[in-house]
C-alpha cells in the first residue's frame, strides 16, 4: 500500500510539474540578443478581420471567427460561456470583461489568463502587466514592480530548420524590460517564450540594431501589417474569392461545412509560394485549396519604401456543401 501511495504521489508530482511548466515561461541563462536583428515597428494594429472576409451580420469581429453579437461571445463560430458584459479589447490579442482577462490566438482560441488583477492592468507593447507580474500571451514572466519597456519588438529572423525545404525564416521577437531587480531580455517565437536576467546596468550595445527600412534583401519576407502597400489580387480580394470559388472542387461529403485557413508568400514577381494550411476541415479540403492557389494569376506584390518585397499573407476560405 505504501508503495502504491508513493507511485501515486510521484505521478501526481510529475503531472503537477508539467502543468506548472505550461503556465510559466522558461528561464534561459544563455539567452542574449543575437546579431543581425532589427527594430520592428508595425504601422497598424489589426488582425485579418475588417477586410471583407466575414459574413455574420451585426457582429463585432475581433479576428477570424472570434466576435461579439447580441451580447454573446463567439469563438471559432461557437457560442462561449464568456460574459459579454464589459467585454472589450485591451490591446493586440488581449481582452477583458467585468471579471476576467483573456488572450486570443487563432491556433488556441480564447484563453483565460489566470490570477490577473483586472483592476491594475496596463498594456506595454505586446505585454500585459498588473500590479504583480508581467504577462506575454497567457504566461507569467517577471515581477512588474517599477516595470519599464526599454526596447520593444526587436525582431530577429531565425534560420530555417536544417534538412527541410522551408524557404522562409521564422521570426522571433526580442524585448528588453526593466523592473526593480534590473534589466531582462525576453524572447518570443511561435513555439516558446524564454527570458534571462541581463544585470543592473544598461549596456548601450543593446541598441546597436540595424534599421529595417535600409536593409531590404531578397530573403526578407514581411508581414502584411509592416509594408506600405499590401499585396493584392488583380481586381481586389472579391475577385480572388470568385476565382477560388469557381476552381474549388468541393468533396462529395454531404453536409460538409467549415473554413480552411491558409498562408502563403506573395513573391516580388506576384507568384504565390510557401503555401501552408493552418487548419482545414478534412476530406482533402486543404490539399484542394493548395491546388487552386497554384492556379492563381500573379498578384500585385507588396511595396515597402518604394520597393517590391516578399510578403506573408493569410486568408480563410469557407467550404459549404449543400
Amino acid at each position: 500500500m505504501r508503495a502504491l501511495f508513493l507511485i501515486f504521489l510521484s505521478i501526481f508530482s510529475i503531472a503537477n510539474s508539467q502543468n506548472k511548466r505550461k503556465d510559466t515561461a522558461i528561464m534561459d541563462p544563455n539567452l542574449k540578443i543575437p546579431e543581425g536583428y532589427y527594430r520592428y515597428k508595425p504601422k497598424e494594429i489589426s488582425g485579418i478581420c475588417g477586410m471583407g472576409y466575414f459574413s455574420e451580420p451585426h457582429a463585432e469581429y475581433y479576428d477570424y471567427d472570434f466576435y461579439k453579437k447580441d451580447n454573446h461571445i463567439y469563438c471559432q463560430n461557437k457560442l462561449t460561456n464568456i460574459d459579454a458584459n464589459g467585454f472589450q479589447r485591451l490591446g493586440l490579442n488581449y481582452y477583458k470583461n467585468n471579471n476576467n482577462v483573456y488572450y486570443y490566438s487563432t491556433d488556441l482560441g480564447l484563453q483565460k489568463i489566470p490570477n490577473v488583477d483586472p483592476n491594475s492592468l496596463r498594456i506595454l507593447g505586446s505585454f500585459l502587466a498588473d500590479k504583480n507580474f508581467l504577462y506575454l500571451k497567457t504566461l507569467k514572466i517577471i515581477r512588474s514592480q517599477n516595470l519599464e519597456l526599454i526596447l520593444d519588438n526587436i525582431q530577429y529572423e531565425e534560420p530555417p530548420i536544417k534538412n527541410t525545404t522551408e524557404r522562409f525564416f521564422s521570426p522571433s521577437n526580442y524585448y528588453i524590460l526593466k523592473n526593480n531587480k534590473g534589466y531582462w531580455v525576453i524572447k518570443s517565437s511561435t513555439t516558446i517564450i524564454s527570458y534571462n536576467f541581463l544585470g543592473k546596468m544598461y549596456d548601450p550595445k543593446w541598441e546597436k540594431i540595424r534599421e529595417e527600412n535600409k536593409y531590404i534583401t531578397d530573403n526578407d519576407i514581411y508581414n502584411s501589417v509592416n509594408v506600405d502597400t499590401k499585396p493584392d489580387y488583380p481586381g481586389g480580394i472579391d475577385e480572388f474569392y470568385k476565382f477560388v470559388q469557381k476552381e474549388f472542387r468541393i468533396p462529395t461529403e454531404e453536409g460538409l461545412k467549415g473554413k480552411v485557413y491558409i498562408t502563403f508568400v506573395v513573391e516580388k514577381n506576384g507568384v504565390l509560394s510557401g503555401i501552408r494550411i493552418l487548419r482545414d476541415i478534412g476530406y482533402g479540403t486543404g490539399d484542394e485549396l493548395i491546388r487552386v492557389l497554384k492556379l492563381s494569376k500573379k498578384w500585385n506584390p507588396a511595396i515597402k519604401n518604394g520597393q517590391k518585397v516578399k510578403c506573408l499573407y493569410s486568408i480563410p476560405y469557407t467550404v459549404q456543401q449543400y
